[in-house]
C-alpha cells in the first residue's frame, strides 16, 4: 500500500480530525473530554449507551457560567463538499437558543442576537461529489448522532455534575452547551438569489450557484420522534434527582426545558475552527450575565407574574 493510499485510510476512521479538534481546543484554553458517553431508552424502551467525539470546557467563565461545546467530527475526501441552504427566521433566533444554558438561564438578555449574526444561517445539509455521484448524506448523520445525544448528556452534566456541590456550596455553577459539528470538506450555501432548476444544472462547480462559507449556524427542525425520545430522558432523569427537587424545587424544574432542544447546530470547517471558537467565546465572555441565584431569583419572580395573570385572565372570563 502506497503512503498516499496509507494515509488517506487512517484519515478516513477520524480518529485524526478527533484528536487534531481536541488539541485545537486545548489550545484555546479548554478542557477536552474525548469520547463522552450518554444513555438513553430505544423504542422499546431499553436503555442503550452511546457515545459522541467530544465535549469541550473553556477554562474562563462568564461570572458563575462555564461555555461549552459538544462535538462531533465528520472526515471526507477531498473530493466531497458539504452543501447548505440558505435560511432567515425571527423563530427561536436568540442567543440562548444557541447556548442553551442550564440549569437556569443566566443570560441577561436571553433574546440578544449577537451570536447568530456571526455567520451565516443554513438549513438541511448534504454531501456533494465533484463528480455528480450520489452520497451518503454525513450531515445528516452528524446531525442525528449529535441531537440524539444533546439532551441525555445535558441533563447528566446541568442536572446532574453541577450539582455535585462542594462543602459550603449553596448554588451549582450554569453550563451552556454549543451543538458543534467539525468537517475537513469544504462547506457551501446556496445563493438566496439562485430561483431557478436549471441554473443549478448547469453549475460548473458549487461556486457558479453558491457561497463557501467558513462556518454556519444550521438550524434544526425537532421531529416528533426526538420530541417523545427527548420528552422519555427528561422523565427517567426527574426519577433519580429527588435530592435536587428538595433542595432546589424551582430549578429542577427546568429539565422540561430541554425537551424541545437543540434548535441551532454550529458547522464548522476544520481550517476555520480557530476563528469560529474563538469569536463565540468572544462574544459569550463579552455578553452580560448574572449569577445563578440572581437567574433563580428572576425566574421565580417571572413564574410568580404567570401565575397572576392565569387568574386574573380566569376572573376575568378569558
Amino acid at each position: 500500500m502506497s503512503k498516499r493510499k496509507w494515509g488517506e485510510s487512517f484519515l478516513k476512521t477520524g480518529l485524526p480530525l478527533e484528536y487534531l479538534v481536541s488539541s485545537k481546543f486545548q489550545s484555546f484554553g479548554f478542557r477536552c473530554s474525548p469520547h463522552v458517553e450518554y444513555s438513553r431508552l430505544n423504542r422499546d424502551r431499553e436503555e442503550q449507551w452511546f457515545e459522541l467525539d467530544l465535549h469541550a470546557v473553556s477554562n474562563k467563565r462568564n461570572k458563575d457560567t462555564e461555555l461549552t461545546f459538544l462535538i462531533e467530527c465528520k472526515y471526507h475526501d477531498l473530493s466531497r463538499f458539504w452543501f447548505f441552504l440558505p435560511y432567515k427566521t425571527s423563530r427561536l433566533a436568540f442567543d440562548s437558543r444557541i447556548l442553551n444554558p442550564g440549569p437556569v438561564d443566566t443570560l441577561k438578555n436571553p433574546k440578544a442576537t449577537s451570536l447568530l449574526s456571526l455567520a451565516p444561517q443554513s438549513y438541511g445539509g448534504i454531501v456533494v461529489s465533484e463528480d455528480g455521484a450520489k452520497q451518503d448524506n454525513a450531515v445528516r448523520t452528524a446531525i442525528q448522532q449529535l441531537t440524539n445525544g444533546f439532551v441525555p448528556y445535558a441533563l447528566s452534566t446541568m442536572f446532574g455534575e453541577n450539582f455535585d456541590l462542594d462543602e459550603g456550596q449553596k448554588y451549582p455553577m450554569a453550563t451552556t452547551l454549543v451543538p458543534l459539528i467539525v468537517t475537513n470538506a469544504r462547506i457551501f450555501r446556496l445563493r438566496p438569489d439562485i430561483d431557478s432548476l436549471e441554473s443549478i444544472r448547469d453549475a460548473s462547480e458549487p461556486s457558479d450557484v453558491a457561497d463557501e462559507v467558513s462556518w454556519t449556524w444550521c438550524y434544526h427542525e425537532l421531529s416528533m420522534a426526538l420530541f417523545e425520545a427527548n420528552s422519555n430522558a427528561v422523565e427517567e432523569y426527574e426519577k433519580i434527582i429527588n435530592q435536587l427537587k428538595k433542595n432546589h424545587p424551582f430549578v429542577a424544574a427546568k429539565t422540561s426545558r430541554l425537551r424541545t432542544r437543540p434548535h441551532w447546530i454550529l458547522v464548522v470547517t476544520f481550517s476555520k475552527l480557530a476563528e469560529a471558537v474563538c469569536r463565540v467565546a468572544e462574544e459569550f465572555g463579552k455578553s452580560e450575565t448574572l449569577t445563578v441565584p440572581k437567574a433563580i431569583k428572576r425566574e421565580e419572580e417571572d413564574f410568580q407574574r404567570y401565575l397572576t395573570k392565569i387568574k386574573r385572565d380566569a376572573g376575568n372570563g378569558k
